[in-house]
């Protein structure tokens, strides 16, 4: 049954690379991963609510189930569909020993893939999001919207010497960074959102325009919980000195609590992951609340009056500037919680590490793969010799800011987003990310789309889409193309994501 599910999965959903993305839907991600300003439907309750109240299309309600998205950026891709299929099943199962081995040969594809110009470490993310149910109701004055999804996210960053010996010199010094990171996160978030225009605001101008004001509290429930970090390099100044920099900080509530737990009494990892961490996804290790707040302004330009209209007319000739901050919020975790801390060290050592303590094994962020890697393969072990305290803790939610602009005339529309995350966790990390999109319509239902995302460290991507878009459903897919640079042919990263939703 599991195979089954992720063989459709798989088929349907396969391959965006996306960060500090709020949300996932066949759209957005078409047009590059922005949405601030083009998100509409109850969606916009996680991007920017004050586009719930913006008529861009003739029906009121919108109205969607289990619409599913997923993105995964590998440090291994393969061409063969089964084997990428299988390869994606590796990162979001928990974690099974000897399915991450990689050869000699492979481990310097791993090398000559993630670690171009020089890069010391590597960042990837993986991510599932299910919309489980989600409705908006909208009238001339204002927008209601109610919306029920879970999403969970890996993210993992990987210092090049787990896969490499060689030190890479800086001016400064030679180095080799065995730093490893691993953050994961799984929310189950009930929201409510509202939109209003600010007639106040809007009045004061001579223009057609319209100042539009969204916020969506929330409630959250927290699943399982990790943020791991262990910063772990070697320098070497130049004067027959080798230093190893080590700080360690660690945190986990659950399933991931309790294999750590066991872990520490017996120093055994791979036993202690196998008998909590499983596959089971509705385990519920903490309670929090949130909200998504937007503001966005909406200039209509030329014959369009919607924003005058007392039958709020569809708008088609706009100008929209948003402003979003999503994700406010926190969550206390009360199950089976550790913290483990160790302050930053600095101790002399002979040599650099050698090919004899490199990794056969690939890091893909598999649930519980933290614990066994750094078994494994750490010169020294991270969980030892540090401040260790049980018991509940808070952590902040992936807040993060968000800025676009769109133009839209008739049946063609461009638009452009900067997003960035005020903290790293799972889902957003502190670097800025770019994203731009286009959409014409060659026939007023069949909308043509895409775009492209940028974002220091990561791959850039191109994405494209289309839909079917009748008065009373919708029906949209998007497929995307990735290059770790700009000189490599993209590859065909497949088809991500088809929503059903309906209008009334």
């Amino acid at each position: 049954m599991k195979r089954i599910f992720f063989t459709i999965a798989w088929a349907l959903l396969y391959g965006i690379h996306l960060y500090a993305q709020p949300v996932l839907t066949p759209r957005n991600v078409a047009l590059g991963g922005g949405g601030s300003t083009y998100i509409t439907d109850y969606n916009a309750n996680f991007y920017n609510p004050a586009n719930l109240l913006i008529q861009d299309r003739q029906r009121n309600i919108d109205f969607g189930l289990l619409i599913t998205g997923t993105y995964f950026n590998a440090v291994q891709n393969f061409s063969d569909l089964e084997e990428q299929r299988a390869n994606l099943e590796d990162y979001i199962t928990a974690f099974n020993p000897g399915s991450y081995s990689i050869s000699p040969i492979e481990r310097n594809a791993v090398v000559a893939d993630n670690y171009i110009k020089d890069r010391t470490t590597s960042l990837h993310q993986t991510r599932l999001d299910l919309t489980l149910l989600g409705f908006k109701w909208r009238n001339n004055e204002r927008a209601y919207s109610f919306v029920i999804r879970n999403r969970i996210s890996s993210s993992f960053e990987v210092g090049r010497g787990w896969y490499s010996a060689e030190q890479q010199d800086f001016g400064d010094g030679l180095r080799l960074d065995r730093t490893l990171t691993h953050r994961y996160q799984s929310l189950y978030e009930i929201s409510f959102g509202y939109a209003e225009s600010f007639r106040f605001f809007s009045d004061m101008s001579p223009r057609l325009d319209e100042f539009n004001f969204g916020i969506a509290p929330k409630l959250v429930l927290g699943g399982a919980y990790q943020n791991a970090k262990w910063t772990n390099s070697y320098f070497d100044n130049g004067n027959s000195q080798i230093n190893a920099i080590q700080e360690f900080e660690y945190a986990a509530s659950g399933n991931f609590g309790l294999a750590t737990k066991e872990y520490l009494e017996t120093e055994l990892a791979q036993p202690a992951l196998v008998n909590n961490i499983t596959d089971e996804i509705f385990n519920l290790d903490g309670i929090g609340a949130g909200i998504d707040i937007g503001f966005t302004y909406l200039i209509t330009i030329g014959s369009d009056l919607s924003t005058i209209n007392e039958n709020r007319q569809q708008t088609n000739k706009s100008l929209r500037l948003s402003f979003s901050i999503t994700d406010i919020g926190f969550v206390h975790y009360n199950e089976n919680g550790i913290q483990l801390n160790s302050r930053l060290d600095t101790t002399s050592i002979a040599n650099f590490p050698s090919n004899d303590n490199l990794a056969n094994d690939a890091f893909v962020g598999a649930p519980g793969q933290f614990l066994d890697f750094t078994d494994q393969y750490g010169i020294s072990n991270p969980f030892t010799g540090v401040d260790r305290n049980d018991g509940a803790f808070s952590v902040l939610l992936p807040i993060a800011i968000h800025a676009g602009a769109l133009f839209e005339f008739n049946r063609v529309k461009l638009m452009g987003d900067l997003s960035i995350g005020l903290t790293n966790n799972a889902f957003n990390s502190t670097k800025l990310v770019a994203s731009a999109g286009v959409e014409i319509r060659p026939l007023k239902f069949l909308p043509l789309r895409a775009g492209t995302q940028l974002a220091t460290e990561l791959p850039s991507y191109f994405s494209f889409g289309t839909a079917i878009e009748t008065k009373l459903w919708d029906l949209s897919i998007a497929t995307q193309f990735v290059s770790k640079t700009f000189s490599d042919n993209p590859t065909l990263t497949g088809v991500t994501v088809a929503a059903l939703q309906f209008h009334f």
